[in-house]
């Protein structure tokens, strides 16, 4: 599949895996495409990180949706300046049109609940797609979505501080249940963390990221959990790791990729021996292979 775009500059959309753009606020057409499928039970709401979207996301969602069964709902935004530049600006900018669609989308789900009562629903927020996210909470979010909204609320190898999360994190209300992935080896998130020097007028999103050496944070620099919020640590089981939702298949990935199926099945994953969990500290679970 081709896709001829040059939207990565441009204005937040949202995208299916079909290739079909919609205006944010166009929450009725997007699902509408969704639900012709009347067999459709699992929907992803996907907010990417960085790179030139949406053709790479467009490369993305297809997979997301053959290996876990879903549909997908795309929130594409600019995420792309330079090789060396995060797009922090962009991602804060763009805070106001993910408001604008997550209103529209609560709305649709108040408003029709025979149709809402055929799937679950799930955010899957990624990497600098945090950023996005977090300036929507911290700044915007008065407070007034369903409490059960999603089934899961999903952060992803978060491009975003791990100091001070919990004063915007614990303001996410309207999903039944939270789950934050860390891995100590992200090698993305490493490479962000060097590209801090040239955003020096975002300290609010530079530091030690929330996505990465979390368990080192809570030990060592004070950084406090969010008590609405389940950590995971797929350390052991990513590695170096950023994209934690696609995987190889091969057998050593089974524990990751049954995590997330139940993630994006709006279930609540094993959080046991079986299921790969060595080590709980709290709210914290830490898997290995």
């Amino acid at each position: 599949m081709t896709f001829s775009f040059e939207l990565w500059a441009g204005e937040p959309a949202l995208y299916t895996s079909r290739g079909t753009r919609y205006d944010v606020d166009d929450v009725e057409g997007v699902m509408s495409e969704l639900l012709s499928d009347y067999n459709t039970e699992y929907i992803t709401v996907f907010v990417h990180g960085r790179g030139k979207h949406p053709e790479k996301g467009l490369t993305i969602i297809p997979d997301i949706e053959e290996r876990y069964g879903v549909k997908t709902i795309m929130f594409t935004w600019p995420s792309w300046e330079s090789a060396v530049e995060r797009p922090v600006h962009s991602g804060i900018n763009s805070a106001d049109e993910m408001l604008i669609f997550l209103t529209k989308l609560n709305e649709y789900i108040r408003n029709n609940p025979h149709k809402a009562a055929r799937f679950k629903l799930t955010l899957l927020v990624h990497s600098m797609g945090n950023i996005v996210f977090k300036k929507m909470m911290d700044d915007l979010y008065q407070g007034d979505f369903k409490w059960d909204l999603f089934s899961n609320v999903i952060l992803n190898s978060a491009d975003v501080p791990s100091k001070k999360h919990s004063e915007w994190v614990e303001k996410i209300d309207f999903g039944k249940s939270l789950y934050i992935t860390n891995n100590d080896d992200d090698s993305v998130l490493f490479g962000s963390e060097l590209l801090d020097s040239f955003n020096g007028d975002y300290d609010d999103y530079e530091g030690p990221r929330l996505g990465k050496d979390l368990a080192k944070d809570f030990k060592k620099k004070g950084v406090v959990k969010s008590q609405n919020a389940i950590y995971l640590d797929l350390s052991k089981l990513s590695y170096g790791g950023h994209r934690h939702y696609l995987m190889k298949d091969k057998s050593k990935y089974n524990f990751q990729k049954n995590i997330f199926t139940s993630l994006l099945h709006g279930e609540k994953p094993r959080l046991d021996r079986s299921a790969g969990v060595y080590k709980v500290r709290g709210n914290v679970y830490h898997f290995k292979r």
